[in-house]
């Protein structure tokens, strides 16, 4: 998510009045649309996208109040461990509903309303009832903290439940995915529900005869920065932030981090320093993350201090770097080479906001110390362009050429070219990640490419151009 996710004065310029000039007429546009038939569509939001409840005390663990938004320690969020496996526990929490809006700001809410009072779209929970003709959506909640593949694993739990509900084994459904719900709908598609482990490395798409479409908006195909600055300083959430070792035990975290074969550090000459993104060492030697020496005190202190925290703190290293190589493995997997059964996406983004790319990095007190703004870099060489350096087009989080999973411009030594990302048809907006579904002129293109396109609902998937509207 964005890099200042809910800014106290986004919240308070979202409470006035704003004009709703140039927006579609999209009642108009598509109130006759209601008699194209439809496969059901399945909504997948992105990181922070779903409600977390911890079943054991009834209360909510994400998002909560907005004042708990604002000024929350954000401890609730940290992944229990299994210290005999380093896999994730999820423990009590659980994903219960969509993020819809928070301090005063739309985040997936009108664009739910938009598939519902303009699309024609209703609500349903697996093992409703179907009746002929309805258009019918549904919302795949996962626990965003976790693992990737783990989710993935729902997400075909969802689809069965589904083409059980509507009696047809071969029904497919079309696909809404934001931010990282896109990852996870390309893994599907790809892999299935194999596990990083075990897949060879060739797709075997077994996931492919389930879907009909797939739209993705503001997904970072090759990776985002967000992730990296997490472990580096924290999540900033409202005013304060999520804690770096909090943020350590997120297995997701580093499935979305820059492509291995992308640079992602460079010095205050410009130049790229050649670290592995995905290697516990270059944690460890910048002194980042859980290797920050106030951090690792911290972390000991509130794991009951002296041996029972170091014996913590010890296990959390090693958790981290398992799940860094998972996260390599991850992003090498959806960038494998395209192929002819692959399921072309219809793509959705914003190329309009600079977008950190990369981090400056340069030693102060003997600390190494990672700059992500221009103005922030203390002993700056003549003629270096840092701006031009540090940020791309993209929508403050994701990328243009993450977007369109095509990169272009040097890589890091000894990588291959990364195989371009074969897409259907793409429309850019200027938009902030986050915001994104709310966009009228998003939900305009949605609804084109979902109801304007004809295509049988259990037939194969007709390659189609759309063109924008706006």
């Amino acid at each position: 998510m964005d890099r200042r996710l809910f800014l106290l004065g986004s919240m308070i310029a979202a409470l006035g009045c704003s004009s709703r000039r140039g927006e579609p007429p999209l009642k108009e546009l598509y109130g006759d649309a209601g008699s194209t038939e439809q496969p059901p569509l399945i909504v997948i939001p992105g990181a922070f996208g779903s409600r977390l409840l911890d079943t054991r005390t009834g209360r909510e663990v994400w998002p909560r109040s907005s004042a708990k938004l604002l000024f929350s320690s954000y401890k609730g969020l940290e992944v229990e461990i299994d210290e005999s496996t380093l896999d994730p526990l999820p423990g009590a929490i659980r994903p219960y509903a969509v993020f819809r809006q928070g301090l005063g700001r739309d985040f997936y809410g009108q664009m739910l309303e938009t598939l519902e009072q303009v699309g024609g779209y209703r609500r349903r929970n697996p093992g409703a009832k179907i009746e002929p003709g309805e258009r019918n959506y549904y919302v795949y909640l996962y626990d965003w903290r976790l693992d990737n593949v783990a989710a993935v694993a729902g997400l075909h739990d969802l689809i069965e439940r589904i083409r059980s509900d509507y009696g047809d084994a071969r029904l497919k459904v079309d696909i809404l995915a934001h931010s990282n719900g896109g990852l996870l709908a390309r893994y599907y598609a790809r892999y299935g529900v194999s596990d990083l482990s075990v897949t060879t490395g060739s797709p075997s798409f077994l996931g492919v005869p389930a879907i009909r479409r797939l739209l993705l908006v503001g997904t970072p195909n090759l990776g985002s920065m967000q992730p990296v600055l997490s472990h580096i300083r924290g999540e900033e959430v409202g005013l304060r932030k999520v804690p770096r070792d909090i943020v350590a035990t997120i297995p997701g975290a580093p499935q979305l981090m820059p492509h291995p074969a992308i640079p992602w550090l460079v010095d205050t000459a410009g130049d790229v320093i050649d670290r592995d993104v995905f290697a516990i060492e270059t944690w460890r030697d910048f002194g980042w993350s859980i290797f920050d020496p106030k951090v690792r005190e911290r972390t000991i202190q509130r794991k009951g201090g002296g041996k029972k925290g170091r014996r913590y703190l010890g296990m959390l290293e090693l958790y981290l770097a398992r799940h860094l190589a998972r996260g390599r493995r991850f992003l090498e997997l959806i960038a494998h080479d395209a192929d002819p059964r692959d399921i072309k996406p219809f793509v959705f983004g914003g190329d309009c906001e600079a977008t950190l790319s990369r981090l400056v990095v340069e030693k102060q007190r003997r600390q190494w110390v990672a700059r992500e703004q221009a103005s922030d870099v203390a002993n700056p060489m003549p003629g270096v362009d840092y701006d031009r350096l540090i940020r791309e087009p993209g929508d403050t989080v994701v990328t243009r050429d993450s977007l369109m999973g095509s990169y272009s411009k040097t890589l890091r030594a000894g990588f291959a070219p990364i195989p371009e990302l074969s897409i259907a048809h793409s429309v850019f907006l200027c938009e902030r990640h986050q915001f994104l579904t709310g966009n009228a002129v998003f939900q305009n293109n949605v609804l084109h490419t979902l109801l304007n396109l004809q295509s049988p609902v259990s037939g194969d998937y007709r390659r189609s151009k759309v063109e924008m509207v706006g």
